[in-house]
């Protein structure tokens, strides 16, 4: 195939697939902003943090981006050649399915590439900033606290409203807590005063709330508990504000390859080799992907282009679905770490080969 040939078709591929590529991940960048920005503005950060924070959350997102982008921008071209009878002088002109591979391949295999990187070496570091930064901004949260007049959502789950709130002391007279962390047991709290006080390790802010009364209602919303109080340390765990671990040490989402293969060794637990199979997993889904992407788009009869496009985007969704189901399988010991987690790939990649072999010989 030749020098011009080449990069036609693989600018036909890459334009769809960087706009896909960044669609997808605008999304899931909002999406995950709504779960920082009451949290962010409540803490009054500036703005500069704000992007600190969503640019050490984009690798993770752009993990699962990227297989999206490679298929669905190899079934975009594809899909265009076939409508607009490229393929078809193609074939007039003696140019087989088969050596369209080259550009195909080209892509996929950048795609994961980049996947493969992220994976490997961004991911692990910039989780580990993120755990970081978000228990240094939880405890920014506390001014929030210290707000009069108005109802407070700042915590999940929880509710404040206070009447006065001596900010220097921080002491509080009025006070209402509604607490349904434990969805079991759902609390109010009513007292006339409270201190907010933070204990030495700056891990936890206690409001040692006095002379009040203590309402707990059960999920069932029948059966209700009332009692009286001369004092109640109600405690909030700063590290859960954002999620953040409050463990020492790494979580396996933040540690790096070897050190999922350490702790695997040492502890034999499973839920560190499946961590470890579904950072190389994720990176080869766009390879996969991306194969069975270009047969897609020429299979349906031109003037179908939605038609393509649709079962391009019910592929994408069944392999997450197998994705997932495979690596509950494996949770759940039924099924080893490596077959849950590559089963997905294993047909994935089986059905692009049926599909090659079925465009080739049509």
């Amino acid at each position: 195939m030749g020098w011009i040939f080449y990069r036609y078709l693989l600018m036909e591929q890459l334009t769809p697939a960087s706009l896909c590529f960044l669609g997808l991940l605008m999304i899931l960048v909002t999406g995950r902003l709504m779960q920082f920005l009451q949290y962010l503005t409540a803490a009054s950060v500036s703005p500069a943090v704000v992007v600190t924070v969503m640019g050490l959350a984009l690798p993770k997102l752009v993990l699962y981006a990227l297989p999206m982008a490679s298929l669905i921008g190899t079934l975009l071209a594809f899909v265009r050649l076939n409508a607009d009878n490229e393929l078809t002088a193609m074939r007039s002109a003696g140019v087989s399915f088969r050596q369209l591979a080259p550009a195909v391949v080209t892509l996929a295999l950048a795609f994961t590439a980049l996947s493969f990187y992220t994976s490997v070496r961004v991911l692990p570091t910039a989780n580990r900033q993120l755990k970081t930064t978000l228990k240094s901004l939880s405890r920014a949260v506390i001014p929030a606290l210290l707000r009069e007049g108005r109802f407070i959502d700042t915590v999940p789950h929880m509710v404040f409203f206070f009447d006065h709130v001596d900010v220097q002391d921080q002491t509080i007279r009025g006070v209402l807590i509604h607490d349904a962390r434990n969805p079991q047991a759902r609390v109010t709290v009513m007292a006339r005063r409270a201190v907010l006080k933070e204990r030495s390790d700056g891990k936890e802010v206690i409001i040692h709330v006095q002379d009040g009364m203590l309402s707990r209602m059960g999920s069932d919303l029948k059966s209700t508990q009332t009692v009286t109080f001369q004092s109640y340390d109600l405690v909030l765990s700063l590290d859960a504000l954002f999620g953040a671990d409050s463990e020492t040490g790494w979580k396996k989402g933040e540690m790096t390859m070897d050190e999922l293969r350490r702790a695997l060794l040492e502890t034999r637990d499973r839920r560190y080799a499946l961590e470890w199979h579904k950072r190389l997993a994720l990176p080869f889904a766009c390879f996969v992907l991306g194969l069975a992407a270009a047969p897609f788009g020429i299979l349906f009869p031109q003037g179908r282009r939605m038609s393509g496009i649709t079962v391009g985007i019910a592929l994408f969704l069944a392999y997450y679905i197998l994705l997932s189901a495979g690596n509950a399988l494996a949770e759940q010991r039924m099924v080893p770490p490596a077959a849950g987690i590559w089963f997905p790939n294993a047909l994935t990649g089986s059905l692009a080969l049926v599909l090659w072999v079925t465009a080739q010989r049509r």
